[in-house]
């Protein structure tokens, strides 16, 4: 579990450290305040140094369609704090088990690069296809240290295709990162038939019955062709999980992405979305109660003053942890709030969104 993070020329910050981490944390704050940036940091982070990360951290911001039309540069310039390349991208924290972990992201000239064909899909981690030496395009080139180990990689667009050295990474532990909306049906199947396999389905069934009490038992099927998940709800025959509505398929996939994460991070995206505010409570109880069972760090951001009292109410002191990002003179700075302090914001009606 990481117990402190420092962001430094990524995004937003400039230079910003927050000291006090806990199991679940739930970042607020206004718009362009840097919580989605938060989590694409620790994201980048916790790939251990795996260079295709950084345009997949682009997917989270819908920006995987420009590749074709954008400049190799503009890939990854947003990536830089005022959009200045000349900068050295830092992402640092001490995680309880692993120790010290620090990743660098600077721009450079690659020596060597591996060449990965473009695709329809997002997977840019398919086969290299060809090796090539550039000396014309400008890459990302990544550092990560871990104690003594150190592994470097690298990633820049050349043409119409996405060129990455490819070193042996070691990921130092998994991580999930969910967005507000999207997502993979055929995904979320896996996941569920993992669970099941590991006799812990019944995690995600409870969770769902907080939307819909009338569901009595849910299964990875492939009956239509591909796998889905279905739910039996007392009708003639079985109904996907996609068609129940927007919050089950949200409650699902938090609690998968939790489970397919054991003694890892699960990064969520505006948590809330989807869900109606009665339920908030008990979701973050389904999600402190996986999380705690499955070693999993929890990071969210909100824009619901329900949401995060409800997380208050819900969450046992010692686990939640509420910051929120402000903005002062365009720097970005985290107040961590205690139990006490949140109480007295709610009874008096202080901003902590």
């Amino acid at each position: 579990m990481f117990t402190r993070l420092a962001i430094k020329n990524f995004r937003v910050f400039r230079e910003m450290e927050i000291a006090d981490l806990g199991p679940i944390n739930l970042f607020t704050g206004m718009n362009n305040a840097g919580k989605t940036s938060l989590l694409e940091a620790i994201f980048l982070l916790s790939g251990g140094g795996s260079a295709h990360l950084a345009v997949n951290t682009n997917v989270v911001r819908g920006l995987e369609g420009d590749r074709k039309v954008r400049p190799s540069t503009a890939l990854w310039k947003e990536f830089f704090v005022n959009l200045d390349v000349g900068k050295v991208i830092k992402v640092a924290a001490t995680h309880q088990a692993l120790g010290e972990l620090t990743l660098n992201i600077e721009s450079g000239l690659p020596e060597q690069v591996v060449t990965v064909k473009p695709t329809n899909d997002d997977d840019i981690a398919s086969p290299p296809s060809a090796t090539t030496n550039v000396a014309d395009e400008r890459g990302l080139l990544f550092s990560f240290r871990q104690g003594d180990k150190v592994v470097r990689g690298q990633i820049l667009r050349k043409g119409a295709g996405i060129e990455v050295a490819r070193p042996t990474v070691d990921v130092p532990f998994p991580a999930t990162i969910l967005v507000p909306r999207g997502g993979d049906v055929h995904e979320d199947a896996v996941r569920l038939g993992v669970l099941r396999r590991q006799k812990r389905g019944d995690i995600l069934l409870e969770a769902l019955r907080i939307v819909e009490p009338k569901l009595q038992s849910i299964e990875d099927n492939s009956a239509s062709g591909a796998p889905m998940i279905w739910g039996d709800l007392g009708l003639p025959e079985l109904v996907p999980l996609a068609v129940m509505g927007e919050g089950m398929t949200r409650i699902a996939r938090i609690v998968l992405a939790i489970s397919s994460s054991p003694n890892g991070v699960v990064l969520v995206d505006e948590i809330e979305n989807g869900l109606h505010h009665s339920v908030l409570e008990k979701v973050w109880k389904v999600v402190e109660l996986a999380a705690r069972q499955l070693g999993t760090q929890v990071f969210a951001t909100t824009h619901s003053f329900e949401c995060t009292q409800a997380a208050h109410r819900a969450l046992p002191h010692a686990a939640f942890r509420l910051h929120r990002l402000e903005i002062e003179n365009d720097e970005r700075r985290c107040v961590t709030y205690s139990a006490d302090a949140i109480d007295g914001a709610i009874k008096h009606g202080l901003e902590v969104r």
